[in-house]
């Protein structure tokens, strides 16, 4: 096919036909074709109950992935009911060891109810039930006949003193033995004479047995008397208690937790007297060298997650997922100027509050958590939530709570562009074995009709929600011809739709600046200008310094060994075309085109690829009948920053060719296209800002009516320009033509026949004529130098 030129119309932005929703319809992001495999996958996904299919839900940034990701989540958990609640409560046997229960929704909220008001109410009704007359005349019966006992144990042993002498007494230190005189006084044994002292000794020795053997049936009766009076104050207790409890533990039934109340019960009873101090006294001793803890805190419910006002499973959107942030964590409080912990002070992470319905997390935040994320997939590995003081360094903390891990029932979404998928998650193995669903939404979509129903409707209604005026039909094609240039396709739109929509409101604030209520194209144009000024700096200074001829470009005139090149610079928020001089040196030789950017390490491999394809179509046209006879430096002038990519690969190969053949090439046409060994034209990418790069170039130093730039034929499709250049085009300042082979582009470039030939066979002032005419020179030169042997013919 030979050069072609596009006409104006096949430049500028798209014109589509709008078409609305219907009014009974809602539009949704998900509804796009280019979103639609990801909503099958989601659903798929959402549908599988088995353990490993997570989800991934993957594309470019602004194409609407996290906010309508976390609608369709929304929308499938509105079909499925509340999850159960989850509470720890204390594990009276090891106190550091709180064990987790799971209620209905809702049921969790009421025990905590239930339980407060147990612990107040048992206060009032112990001390009512102690205080009643029947337990008060028992206790006072049970303790006058224990006294009478001692009373008459102590008389006894007094008995069997005075019989042999002696005496015994009370004090504030106990029973003291006395000797006694003659009038039955008491004396020490000093006073007592000589004669009888041997036998008071004898005497004082045998009253001192007796009364150790008092003294210890004296203390059996004690531990009697003191287990007879606990008996009675549990009996009244339980009498109070039991009825209590049982109420209480009628209403929850859950698993786990009938065996809990029994051991309730029994801690109640074991401490009782705890319940006769102030609410605020630390009257219980827990053991495990933790701190004595109130009557409160030993009875409290740690409610951890609530769902009493769920009607759905929550989709949890995790924005930081630090390990405090996903698993939860145990905090301390401060008692007696130390920090101390208790199980009422655990804290649920976001997987417990997602546990039951879904888990969102955007893949960026994840890949700087690392750490989380190895815990995260050990989590989904062993079914369960465990908490552990993963900051904590040196040996464990005493009485520290370790809780017992939750039952884990959780569908993980992670939500982030295609590089951390393919450079991150999909290279870990137990990824793939957890999130075996991934939901791949396109980068752009067919510009047929119901993506642009969808697209008009989601517009229309982001605009009035978010403006408060509506977009006319004009604004309309001007944001679908912008959706067609940032998709780089006449015939498709991006999926990056919140992009568009962001240019709405901004042309939507300009109509309201204007007290104009509808949004039109006018103020659809101004905003994307005013957008690009904005960003345009980098671009303004670039273009600034050619017209200083700090970097030399020209768009006129006819050099050898030199052409324009058309480039993109990307900067993220802005991206701009800006041609870069291609130089070529030839000269006599056998090295062949040697790559300067590749010599010193500045270009990639792509690049140097390129070179080497353009070697290998030099030799199929030059080197079928002697070697190929040359030796050219290549180089992008005033280049410091790298190169890579072989889309200047044709601009490369016009400028050898020139050098070779000492033909100069149009200054005035920019080039741009990759090429294979066989000299076809390929498509790059970038072709609109490339082509708008070198317009301006030829705008700033005076169009002459014959520039423009050279393009592979299938990028002409890409090609969606700004009215400005549209219009040098329609009034013929500014030209685009389009070749499918390198021979097209130097002809246009040399202005004379390229004179290509399948059996090599050149005519002599074609441009492949000349190079054949000085290779054959070179190689003559390199023979009489010997540095080829000599060729013989068979």
């Amino acid at each position: 096919m030979p050069v072609s030129r596009l006409d104006a119309d096949d430049c500028g932005f798209p014109h589509f036909r709008i078409r609305s929703p219907h009014k009974d319809q809602s539009p949704e992001i998900f509804d796009f074709s280019s979103h639609y495999r990801a909503a099958e996958a989601l659903k798929f996904g959402l549908s599988m109950s088995e353990p490993g299919f997570n989800i991934f839900v993957l594309g470019l940034d602004r194409a609407g992935r996290m906010t309508a990701t976390l609608d369709y989540l929304k929308k499938s958990m509105e079909e499925r009911p509340a999850p159960q609640d989850w509470v720890y409560l204390n594990n009276f046997s090891r106190t550091n060891r709180p064990r987790p229960y799971a209620l209905p929704a809702g049921e969790g909220r009421k025990l905590t109810d239930a339980m407060e008001t147990l612990v107040s109410h048992l206060r009032e009704a112990f001390a009512s039930a102690f205080n009643a007359p029947a337990h008060l005349t028992e206790t006072q019966t049970q303790t006058e006949e224990a006294r009478t006992q001692l009373r008459e144990k102590f008389d006894a042993l007094r008995e069997y003193a005075r019989e042999r002498g002696l005496d015994v007494q009370e004090n504030e230190k106990g029973v003291m033995i006395v000797a006694l005189n003659e009038e039955g006084e008491p004396v020490s044994l000093d006073e007592i004479p000589k004669e009888r002292r041997a036998e008071a000794e004898d005497a004082f020795e045998e009253v001192a047995e007796e009364a150790r053997k008092t003294l210890l049936s004296t203390r059996d009766l004690e531990e009697q008397i003191a287990d007879t009076l606990d008996a009675l104050r549990r009996g009244a207790a339980k009498v109070v208690l039991k009825p209590r409890i049982r109420k209480i533990r009628d209403k929850f039934t859950s698993p786990g937790m009938k065996a809990w109340f029994e051991a309730l019960e029994k801690d109640i009873l074991d401490n009782i007297d705890a319940f006769e101090e102030a609410s605020d006294q630390p009257a219980i001793d827990s053991g495990d060298g933790k701190m004595p803890e109130t009557v409160d805190d030993r009875y409290a419910v740690n409610l951890l997650i609530d769902h009493s006002r769920d009607k759905h499973p929550d989709v949890v959107l995790e924005p930081s997922p630090s390990y405090d942030n996903l698993f939860g964590q145990i905090q301390y409080r401060p008692v007696a100027g130390g920090m101390h912990p208790h199980f009422s002070l655990i804290k649920p992470g976001a997987l417990h509050r997602a546990n039951g319905g879904v888990l969102v997390l955007r893949a960026e935040s994840l890949v700087e958590h690392e750490d989380s994320w190895a815990f995260l997939k050990a989590a989904l590995r062993d079914g369960e939530i465990r908490i552990e003081e993963t900051h904590k360094s040196g040996p464990p903390t005493a009485g520290a709570p370790e809780p017992r891990p939750i039952p884990l029932d959780v569908k993980v979404v992670i939500v982030g562009a295609p590089k951390y998928y393919y450079t991150f998650f999909s290279l870990d193995v137990d990824f793939r074995n957890h999130f075996r669903v991934k939901a791949d939404i396109d980068a752009d979509m067919p510009a047929a009709g119901r993506n642009i129903s969808i697209y008009t409707g989601l517009l229309r209604e982001s605009a009035l929600a978010r403006t408060g005026i509506p977009l006319d039909n004009g604004a309309i094609r001007q944001l679908l011809g912008q959706a067609a240039r940032w998709a780089g396709e006449r015939d498709k739109l991006t999926a990056q739709i919140e992009r568009v929509e962001d240019v709405a409101i901004e042309a939507g604030a300009l109509a309201k600046t204007d007290k104009r209520g509808s949004i039109r194209a006018a103020d659809v144009r101004r905003a994307i200008e005013e957008r690009r000024h904005r960003n345009s700096r980098l671009e303004d200074r670039s273009h600034e310094r050619v017209q200083r001829r700090e970097i030399l470009i020209d768009s006129y005139g006819a050099v050898v060994g030199q052409v324009n090149a058309l480039t993109v610079l990307d900067y993220g928020d802005h991206a701009f075309g800006l041609p870069a001089r291609v130089s070529a040196r030839s000269y006599v030789g056998s090295l062949g085109v040697l790559n300067i950017e590749r010599m010193v390490d500045m270009s990639g491999p792509l690049q140097q690829k390129s070179v080497m394809t353009i070697e290998g179509f030099l030799k199929s046209r030059f080197a079928q009948e002697f070697p190929l006879s040359f030796a050219c430096n290549v180089t992008f002038e005033q280049n410091y920053g790298g190169i890579e990519g072989d889309s200047a690969s044709m601009a490369e190969l016009c400028a050898i060719i020139s050098a070779i053949s000492n033909i100069p090439m149009r200054q005035n046409i920019g080039v741009t296209g990759s090429m294979n060994q066989f000299g076809q034209a390929q498509p790059v990418g970038g072709i609109s800002h490339k082509i708008e790069g070198f317009y301006r170039i030829c705008a700033d130093q005076g169009f002459t009516g014959d520039q423009g730039v050279i393009i592979p034929l299938a990028n002409a499709e890409n090609v969606v320009l700004r009215e400005e250049v549209v219009q040098a085009i329609r009034q013929g300042k500014f030209n685009i033509w389009t070749v499918e082979h390198i021979n097209d582009a130097i002809e246009l470039l040399a202005g004379k026949p390229c004179g290509d030939h399948p059996e090599g066979q050149y005519t002599a002032d074609s441009v492949y004529g000349k190079a054949m005419e000085r290779l054959r020179q070179n190689d003559r030169i390199l023979r009489e130098r010997h540095a080829f042997p000599a060729w013989t013919e068979q």
